[in-house]
């Protein structure tokens, strides 16, 4: 029996860099992904104090005082209870939970990571629809000001 042994080819230099490339895109990803939601977090605060406060001034001094009633009351009044939704949300991305975390065990540590990035972000996505919506109830405040 003359059976010859198939040597593997030789590995490729170029695969090995790029799956090296993408090990580190990852890391980084995992490492910034809380500095990322907190940005957002503070993006959405600094963008609801300003439109809530416009808001808020620009019905105070128009001509509407005393002179709405009922469902329109409401109509004015959902933009700032929208904006304030999504403001206490995006405020309690920066509240900690309770991180307990086993630093000898490296699972342990990645389920409490995945379990704060992944409340923090259902957080930050409570509070951009909050800001969605409170724009919208802006622009349809807006529309039935300049119409009626």
């Amino acid at each position: 029996m003359n059976e010859q042994l198939v040597q593997p080819p030789p590995p490729d230099p170029l695969l090995a860099e790029t799956r090296a490339f993408w090990r580190e895109v990852g890391r980084e990803m995992v490492r910034d992904s809380l500095g990322t939601i907190d940005e957002a977090a503070r993006q959405v605060i600094g963008v609801d104090g300003v439109l809530a406060g416009l808001y808020f001034h620009a019905i105070a001094y128009s001509d509407l005082r005393g002179g709405v009633r009922g469902w329109l009351v409401a109509l004015y009044v959902a933009p700032l209870v929208l904006l304030l939704v999504s403001l206490l949300a995006a405020v309690l991305v920066y509240f900690p939970d309770r991180y307990r975390v086993n630093i000898a065990s490296s699972e342990a540590a990645r389920q409490v990571y995945e379990r704060v990035v992944e409340s923090k972000l259902r957080l930050l996505k409570v509070a951009l629809l909050g800001l969605v919506l409170g724009v919208g109830g802006v622009l349809l405040a807006v529309l039935v000001y300049l119409g009626g």
